[in-house]
């Protein structure tokens, strides 16, 4: 089954419908257009914002922070940040070890050319393969979750040293959708929970985040999540145009292949375990959004997203860099399918703490989607 609007399908566990064939993404989708309407005043108000992150940081060295990949959608937004908005950024990568040369290129690039100070978290090479490799042993759907929780909290631990109370997120729903829960988790007990299982339990040297980090840079030290890609007309053609007439920037390949690691997950892993094609929620919102036809968008997905020579040297290198033996990796593809629901997670917690979620989401400490995602 199909939503009559997006790609949503059956691939998407607890997915739902209202009497008109409309699945709740779709419903997500409009909760944010009233949030974020696209109109004369849209980008008026990204700039409001703006005057007042520059007042209230006007003492300190950095007023904002960009967390950065190397991808088009963070590149973009620390070009926005920088000179359109005329902020004074701090940009941050955090280094898992699979950086792709282009995005290390594209990094290098757009914070020479910005006269952008650029700070770099280089994950603990041991500690992170062993927290990977415990999520791939889980035969779970989301093993690049550390990685995403390294990137959240190196973000928010370097906001908090410098003093810094507006993060940058280069995250578009009418681009880049909303990732199914059942598909990717994300929080510290759940990684705590996985690793006890199937690693050997030691997060000593992984920047892990848990509620208390929650309570710590949001209510204590008032740090905001700000989301400048909703107010504008974000379009890829465009924003890939000015990015490689005036960075030098480079396009990697696919969708979110600036990680070797991510583009193993979302173009091998899932696609042969799961049958989950994460283009699927991409598509999905750019056909919400009108900025392509459902049909165009199923011939696209409809085609693999790398090809087979790359792919086997892809898995390899993979395999290799995580220590995963050719056999082991045959018995996670075919381990009983899971996700963060089979594990020991903050989700019912959250789930009794979601008025005072919703009051974050409403005063911009966290993203109103992430508080869809969770309450939908």
């Amino acid at each position: 089954m199909e939503c009559k609007l997006c790609l949503s399908n059956e691939t998407i566990p607890n997915l739902r419908f209202d009497r008109d064939g409309i699945c709740q993404f779709c419903s997500m989708h409009e909760e944010m257009n009233k949030e974020y309407p696209l109109n004369a005043e849209s980008e008026k108000n990204i700039f409001k914002i703006a005057q007042k992150i520059k007042e209230d940081g006007k003492k300190l060295k950095y007023d904002s922070l960009v967390g950065i990949s190397g991808g088009r959608d963070s590149t973009f937004l620390l070009f926005y940040v920088k000179k359109v908005l005329k902020l004074r950024p701090l940009a941050v990568h955090y280094d898992n070890g699979f950086d792709s040369d282009v995005s290390v290129s594209n990094i290098l690039k757009v914070c020479e050319k910005l006269d952008v100070d650029l700070e770099t978290n280089v994950a603990d090479w041991n500690s992170f393969k062993k927290i990977t490799k415990s999520f791939f042993l889980a035969g779970v759907s989301d093993p690049d979750t550390p990685t995403d929780v390294g990137i959240f909290k190196t973000m928010y631990k370097t906001a908090y040293r410098e003093n810094i109370k507006y993060v940058f997120n280069g995250h578009s729903f009418r681009t880049e959708g909303i990732e199914p829960l059942d598909w990717t988790y994300m929080d510290g007990k759940y990684i705590r929970s996985i690793h006890d299982k199937f690693g050997d339990g030691d997060l000593s040297r992984f920047d892990n985040f848990y509620i208390s980090d929650l309570v710590k840079y949001k209510l204590i030290a008032g740090i905001k999540t700000i989301l400048p890609l909703n107010y504008i007309n974000y379009s890829y053609d465009k924003v890939e145009k000015i990015l490689s007439d005036e960075i030098g920037w480079t396009y990697y390949g696919g969708h979110h292949h600036e990680s070797l690691l991510t583009k193993f997950v979302v173009s091998c892993y899932l696609p042969k375990k799961f049958n989950i094609d994460r283009r699927l929620t991409s598509y999905s919102a750019m056909v919400r959004s009108k900025k392509i036809s459902k049909n165009e968008a199923k011939k696209i997905i409809s085609k693999k997203s790398i090809l087979e020579d790359e792919e086997e040297k892809l898995v390899d290198y993979v395999l290799n860099k995580l220590d995963i033996s050719n056999n082991q990796y045959k018995e996670i593809l075919n381990k009983k399918k899971v996700n963060f629901r089979n594990f020991k997670t903050y989700y019912s917690t959250y789930k009794h703490l979601k008025f005072p979620i919703k009051l974050l989401a409403d005063f911009n400490f966290i993203p109103k989607l992430l508080y869809l995602r969770y309450f939908g």
